[in-house]
């Protein structure tokens, strides 16, 4: 049974066993078997502390204390699993380098040859047009191609500006725009590809690095081909 206040003259107690020297306010071991022998020393001599008391206070304590180690070695798995994870991810992602990939998105890079171009329209157009801009997104040139079914088109840009000059190679963006007999605006849906130079690991997720130039996020890749069978 424990001691209340009026039946004990706590001004004569030596409390400087009782500080606790901790930021988080939680008792460490030390810090319950402190508290815990300075009770027994404390103790009403006429209402000792009573043995089921003091064995349910120390069961009590060990099974949180035993909780929280188990926590901690959960916590310290997992993150050795992601740890795992993620080096298997990088790991089966370079396999990929020097590989050709095919992604979401607007970008293309210009080489001696000229610059593939790839997207989808949602039903055939009355009208597209495609519009090409260099890397600060100025224009360059446009063309309006023939489109006759609703696959993937795939065309090739020759490199030249609207005047004919003949634009460096590099990195370019393009946009596709389309519409029906109607008028309205048709959904596109427009692809880069290009060869993978490189592989990153940006907020936990892949990120693929694309003619040195593009990052494309895992989520958006569509395919990877093998360059030497194209």
């Amino acid at each position: 049974m424990l001691v209340s206040s009026a039946s004990v003259d706590t001004s004569t107690y030596d409390t400087s066993k009782l500080d606790v020297d901790n930021d988080h306010g939680s008792l460490t071991q030390e810090d319950f078997l402190s508290l815990f022998i300075t009770q027994l020393q404390n103790q009403d001599p006429t209402e000792p502390l009573d043995t089921s008391d003091m064995m349910e206070q120390t069961a009590t304590f060990t099974e949180v204390e035993t909780m929280t180690t188990m926590s901690e070695n959960i916590e310290e798995m997992v993150n050795s699993m992601d740890s795992m994870s993620s080096s298997m991810q990088m790991s089966s992602a370079t396999s990929v380098i020097g590989m050709v990939m095919e992604y979401e998105g607007n970008t293309t890079t210009l080489t001696d040859s000229g610059a593939a171009l790839e997207f989808e329209v949602e039903s055939v157009p009355e009208k597209c047009t495609v519009v090409i801009k260099d890397e600060d997104g100025n224009f360059v040139s446009s063309f309006s191609p023939t489109v006759s079914n609703t696959g993937k088109q795939y065309i090739v840009w020759d490199g030249t500006d609207a005047n004919g000059n003949a634009m460096d190679t590099g990195p370019y963006k393009f946009t596709v725009t389309a519409y029906d007999a109607n008028g309205e605006k048709l959904d596109v849906t427009e692809y880069g590809n290009g060869q993978v130079t490189g592989v990153t690991v940006e907020d936990g997720g892949i990120v693929y690095e694309v003619d040195g130039e593009f990052e494309v996020a895992a989520e958006d890749v569509i395919s990877v081909r093998d360059a030497n069978l194209l």
